[in-house]
């Protein structure tokens, strides 16, 4: 009989890709917790409107994972491309495709803390009864909860997921990951022409987005 697999799955818009995603990554692969690590690129959502082109995103995930000594004799990484061309897949789906994929294995979401804390409040996932977290605002948010189980990341700036009040199902993996590391300020520094976002991803990464102008303000830089 094949031995069940623990199969962690998350994801980025990788917007550009960073240093924290790499720690985050080789944290999973090093937890000994699951037996692959999935991280899946987005594709089109609504929430996100400044993506570059899916090529550009691939690309840098791809210099900033490559050399970086992902993997082990006992866990395998992969980077899914399945949503990164097209529409962006809920995540109740992704984990419903593997189930199905996958009938004996178990699926566990990795996502922050942010995603579980509501309004910044000390309560996890209904914690207080009143106010909902980002996670019940998913696709199938209760059902989310309910049903599936989560890997939460402690994130710098929220409350430790391990003082939340959190469904059953919900693990924790304690890693320290790089405080004030977001793609979103990595756009707003090259928009800027700030150089300080070369301190916060790989050099081929920066390499890559100076070569392409990406991230540049239209008309270029100011």
């Amino acid at each position: 009989m094949q031995k069940l697999q623990r199969i962690a799955i998350g994801g980025s818009a990788a917007n550009p890709s960073h240093l924290g995603h790499l720690v985050l990554l080789k944290a999973l692969m090093e937890s000994k917790k699951f037996e692959k690590v999935l991280w899946i690129l987005s594709g089109i959502r609504s929430d996100k409107k400044d993506l570059v082109a899916p090529e550009h995103r691939a690309k840098m995930t791809e210099l900033t994972l490559t050399g970086s000594l992902l993997g082990n004799e006992k866990t395998k990484f992969i980077v899914v491309l399945d949503d990164v061309y097209g529409n962006n897949r809920p995540t109740i789906e992704w984990i419903e495709r593997l189930e199905k994929l996958c009938p004996r294995n178990e699926i566990i979401w990795y996502t922050g803390a942010d995603s579980v804390i509501p309004n910044g409040k000390k309560f996890g996932c209904r914690g207080d009864g009143s106010e909902k977290c980002e996670l019940e605002t998913w696709h199938r948010g209760n059902e989310l909860m309910q049903k599936h189980k989560f890997l939460i990341i402690p994130r710098v700036g929220y409350t430790h997921p391990g003082k939340l009040i959190l469904p059953p199902q919900f693990e924790i993996l304690d890693v320290e990951l790089p405080a004030d590391i977001a793609s979103s300020k990595i756009r707003r520094l090259v928009m800027d022409g700030n150089k300080e976002f070369e301190k916060m991803v790989t050099p081929k990464v920066a390499k890559y987005i100076g070569e392409h102008k990406l991230y540049e303000r239209k008309g270029g830089r100011p």
